[in-house]
């Protein structure tokens, strides 16, 4: 498809965003518009100005936009697996540092799920904030909010954020409906099953879109080392066999722990128990490797359209 900006055109060029210059085409058709329909006069700016083509690459520029390519292709091969290997490398080196990131997406799984639930939560340093009593206000205001961000998202073709804007509504919908019993016990799982959830959200930023923050000012590559410590420190504790688990059973320092919570408040069997987020663990594998897979499968298109 050919850019309307720069004219640049490539057979493997993507639909909505240019491999040259970064405009995504419904944004640069919406403003081309919006200057078209505006009033003419010494204040407005001409319309035309939008329609000039930019200059012809130069073989320094391409050579640049070539190595960009390259270079962003070898990250997308090694980046995930290695903050992987380095995430649980930290968790088997320093269990106090893996433990003290995985606090922060536990804690944002405790309220994640609170919220869905109904529930007015805040996560703080190891102990999140539950407000008694649901408050179907928050759930009905939270469903508008992500009914809104799917509808953007959609408009501006952001597949991934519509289906997880979807997926939530769902959630919302699930968590709504639970007797006040089993929303507490889901919160409680919520704690670990969220941290899954949160760090693979967390990793999967990487794989932003080139013209966002994430990937002009690098933060991606610390979420992404973020992410995987947080989760393979997680993953190694319900991986680690019964006597790890039983271990952390009888930590009540804190109060009475998630653990200690489910099997004697809700009756969870801990294979039983340790087999249900070891499959939320999985599952999250499962949706980090489709993303791997796509990004490298993208990185190539890119790298193949600005190839000489």
């Amino acid at each position: 498809m050919e850019c309307p900006k720069c004219h640049f055109d490539h057979p493997l060029q993507p639909a909505d965003t240019c491999l040259r210059c970064g405009i995504v085409f419904s944004r640069y058709a919406a403003t081309a518009a919006a200057a078209a329909a505006a009033p003419s006069g010494a204040g407005a700016a001409p319309a035309v100005a939008l329609e000039r083509p930019e200059p012809p690459l130069s073989a320094d520029e391409l050579a640049e936009i070539q190595k960009k390519a390259r270079h962003e292709l070898t990250c997308r091969v090694f980046a995930l697996p290695g903050a992987l290997l380095l995430g649980w490398l930290t968790a088997s080196a320093m269990p106090m540092l893996a433990g003290f990131l995985r606090m922060w997406t536990h804690e944002s799984g405790h309220a994640i799920t609170a919220w869905l639930c109904g529930y007015v939560a805040i996560p703080t340093a190891w102990f999140t904030i539950i407000f008694p009593g649901r408050q179907r206000g928050l759930s009905l205001l939270l469903a508008a909010g992500l009914a809104f961000g799917g509808y953007v998202a959609w408009q501006r073709k952001r597949w991934f954020w519509v289906a997880t804007t979807a997926a939530a509504l769902v959630l919302l919908l699930l968590g709504g409906t639970r007797t006040d019993y089993r929303a507490q016990g889901l919160i409680t799982f919520g704690g670990d099953a969220g941290s899954f959830f949160v760090s693979t959200i967390l990793m999967a930023t990487f794989y932003a879109r080139p013209e966002s923050a994430m990937v002009r000012r690098q933060l991606r590559w610390v979420l992404l080392v973020f992410g995987a410590i947080a989760f393979m420190d997680a993953y190694a504790t319900w991986s680690g066999g019964f006597e790890k688990i039983a271990e952390w059973l009888e930590d009540a320092e804190r109060g009475p722990s998630d653990l200690m919570q489910l099997t004697q408040y809700y009756g969870w069997p801990i294979g039983e128990m340790q087999r249900r987020f070891l499959s939320v663990a999985h599952w999250c594998f499962f949706a980090l490797a489709a993303m791997y897979a796509a990004g490298i499968v993208q990185a190539r298109q890119r790298k193949s359209a600005v190839a000489p």
